[in-house]
């Protein structure tokens, strides 16, 4: 009997069975998450100038922009940290609100106050899908996390504690920013995060998926201009104390997702004292930080109060200020000697202007 057929059967099947396990061993089960690297990267530079705002003996003003110079920078208290709050939302489609998505987390961590960008880098294993990642940036007690000027409960509803008063109207300071980006596991594609702007989609380049956030507000500092005026009629600077009242509307809250301010309050007040006498004559009253919209100009409208501990010396009503999210904005006028308006707490009587406030949904 010829077994020589048998044995090439035998082989043949071997070859055939050795064959069929090698392509199988190269069939990987296809991916579910994916590595994301959220690199957050708040903007420490000072903003820059925007206008300049000029009263006179009269309460007439004009407006004059200035050149996108630097303004001048401060330093925070010692005793207080920088804060990122970030929220990572799932969405059906980059187009939909966070409301009508899913959170998937939300990280709250705290970097030197000193800290320049990229303050921190946060990991996450996310689906296929497309997400949205939101951070706010403020100042809070030292390595503390929980809320000092600013109330974080939810990221589209940001608030400020009108009624918290900081050392320093500097430590008012914010920053906010977004980033959307997506997951894809389909052949072909990368796998990896790919970050979506409004004209393009790029791969994120080692799984680096960046927020960059800008100060949420507006800065103004407001200055006089008739300092010699008034230390020779006897007064010190030493004695005063400034009022400022924000008469209609102010804004008291910001949604980091629309990018704009969604709460207001009405008469807010703010007390100081003066900080600076620069060499040229003038006085540094106040300053403030106030919410800004991110693609247009707010304003606010402001009556100034001048005291000698409980005596008043002086007020000039109805200042308006024009404000640009992350800009500096310069008014300056006679504040300390001259008297404009009724010294009424309220909107005057001449009083001509018109304030729109809106109130976005």
């Amino acid at each position: 009997m010829n077994k020589r057929p048998t044995y090439h059967l035998l082989v043949s099947a071997l070859v055939f069975l050795l064959s069929s396990c090698d392509k199988t061993i190269h069939v990987y089960p296809k991916e579910t998450e994916a590595l994301i690297l959220l690199e957050l990267n708040t903007d420490r530079t000072a903003p820059r100038y925007y206008k300049e705002v000029t009263y006179d003996h009269n309460g007439d003003h004009e407006e004059t922009e200035l050149e996108t110079n630097l303004s001048d920078t401060y330093t925070p208290d010692e005793r207080l940290s920088m804060r990122l709050v970030t929220e990572l939302y799932k969405l059906d489609s980059p187009e939909d609100r966070i409301d009508k998505g899913t959170l998937v987390t939300r990280r709250i961590v705290t970097v030197d106050r000193l800290m320049e960008a990229p303050q921190d880098t946060l990991q996450f294993k996310v689906p296929e899908g497309f997400y949205r990642a939101l951070t706010w940036a403020d100042y809070s007690l030292k390595d503390n996390p929980d809320d000092w000027h600013f109330k974080t409960e939810k990221l589209d509803a940001v608030q400020a504690d009108v009624d918290h008063k900081p050392r320093d109207n500097h430590h008012k300071n914010s920053a906010a920013g977004s980033c959307n980006f997506s997951v894809d596991f389909d052949p072909g594609k990368s796998n990896g995060p790919v970050i979506l702007s409004e004209t393009r989609a790029t791969p994120a380049t080692d799984h680096v998926v960046p927020v960059h956030l800008e100060r949420a507000v507006g800065r103004f500092r407001l200055w006089a201009t008739d300092l010699e005026d008034f230390l020779n009629s006897g007064n010190r600077i030493e004695d005063l104390r400034i009022q400022i009242i924000y008469k209609q509307y102010v804004s008291a809250g910001y949604n980091v997702d629309t990018e704009t301010p969604n709460r207001f309050v009405q008469m807010q007040t703010m007390e100081t004292t003066p900080t600076t006498v620069p060499g040229d004559g003038s006085l540094l009253l106040a300053y403030d930080y106030v919410l800004a919209s991110s693609d247009k100009e707010d304003r606010v409208l402001v009556d100034v109060f001048v005291y000698d501990e409980d005596k008043e010396l002086n007020h000039y009503q109805n200042i308006t200020i024009p404000l640009w999210r992350n800009r500096e904005t310069v008014v300056k006028g006679p504040f300390l000697t001259r008297k404009i308006g009724s010294g009424d707490i309220g909107i005057d009587d001449d009083f001509d202007d018109e304030i729109v406030v809106e109130i976005p949904d």
